[in-house]
């Protein structure tokens, strides 16, 4: 375990329950002293599995109950995760049982108790429950993931040698399930905005953006659909953009179209609310808007006034999860959470129906912005 590892996962620990600051040096240390004994002996316990017992801070873990890291394989813990969402933060996944220091993550899907990434590199990479990684593919880099859990789908957009496709993995299947050509106009490929990236996948149909407009297509080979202007499509209910500031939400079902306030969008789980940015100045880190699907009303979100939200993520049990920094700590400019934030974040849980927050936890700022799985 390193040294970073840690101090994140002591951090984490002391939000959990009240404990006395951990003491991470010396504990690290005593650490490495037993890893070297343990090599000795040929034993095959993780290092940082022996600190978490040695600590008594998680419950139930026990020295032997994971193998060591491989010559590739990052270093894990096994612990709970405080929140109800994959998260990314200070070079550490959090999933749900087991905490895996990674380097720098640009994107980041949720399934089961697992993840796929995206790193800075472009490398697609399934990250399995116990923390164990395999890399699954390429995709151009800073160009998100779309994914399925019902499905076990994954979909990016592979640069290719002279032109971009569409790929779709079948995660139970461990292989490719079908690949798209997509249409290309230079002179130069790796661009977002002269690329093409997936959007959604939603039944058997994997909706993406390409030079040649918003299509959905199934790799079963049926024919594309088009669904020019889309943001998010999940449980058959679509939001498109509908303007520079306005989006429409049409759900099938309850033969309902609506025109709202908001720029981007993000569907939860089962369709049944929709997450904005509210127009202005803030650009990414403005002011969230949720919107009931069915009804068109905006509700509340769980956001304070001096709330900057960093990452906003919808569950599929009328929850919302929020990284955010506190406003009065940053000064002004929309740059400030990658450049001179210096107060800390926080995770927090907002279940919308019952109008009621939790924290689960506070971590520091290290530059990088923080990243909660879709």
């Amino acid at each position: 375990m390193t040294q970073e590892l840690a101090e994140e996962v002591f951090a984490l620990a002391g939000t959990a329950i009240d404990v006395p600051d951990a003491p991470v040096e010396e504990v690290v240390a005593r650490a490495r002293s037993q890893r070297r004994r343990r090599r000795r002996a040929a034993a095959a316990a993780v290092a940082g599995l022996l600190v978490v017992v040695g600590l008594g801070t998680w419950v139930g873990t026990r020295p032997g109950s994971q193998p060591p890291p491989g010559p590739d394989q990052p270093p894990v813990v096994r612990v709970e995760n405080p929140a109800a969402v994959a998260w990314w933060a200070n070079d550490v996944l959090h999933l749900r049982h087991a905490a895996v220091e990674m380097p720098r993550v640009e994107d980041l899907v949720q399934l089961g108790d697992g993840a796929v990434i995206g790193d800075e590199d472009g490398d697609v990479v399934l990250v399995d429950g116990a923390g164990r990684l395999t890399t699954i593919g390429n995709k151009v880099a800073g160009a998100p993931l779309a994914a399925s859990e019902h499905q076990g789908w994954v979909a990016w957009v592979d640069p290719g040698d002279r032109a971009p496709r569409l790929v779709v993995y079948d995660l139970e299947a461990a292989e490719v399930l079908a690949t798209r050509d997509l249409p290309y106009r230079g002179p130069r490929w790796g661009s977002l905005d002269e690329g093409s990236h997936p959007i959604a996948v939603d039944g058997n149909q994997v909706y993406y953006a390409g030079q040649d407009g918003d299509w959905g297509w199934g790799p079963d080979g049926t024919g594309l659909v088009d669904v020019d202007g889309l943001l998010d499509v999940s449980a058959a209910t679509i939001v498109k953009a509908a303007g520079a500031d306005r989006i429409r939400i049409v759900q099938p079902f309850f033969s309902v179209d609506y025109v709202r306030t908001g720029v981007g969008a993000q569907l939860s789980p089962g369709g049944e609310h929709v997450l904005t940015r509210a127009p202005g100045g803030g650009g990414r880190f403005g002011k969230v808007l949720i919107y009931d699907t069915r009804s068109g009303e905006r509700i509340w979100t769980g956001v304070r006034p001096q709330d900057v939200v960093v990452a906003a993520t919808l569950g599929s049990d009328g929850s919302v999860s929020y990284v955010v920094a506190h406003g009065p700590d940053q000064p002004q400019g929309t740059d400030f959470v990658r450049l001179s934030f210096t107060g800390p974040y926080e995770l927090r849980t907002c279940h919308l129906g019952e109008r009621t927050c939790s924290r689960a936890t506070k971590f520091p700022h290290t530059g990088a912005l923080p990243i909660l799985a879709r």
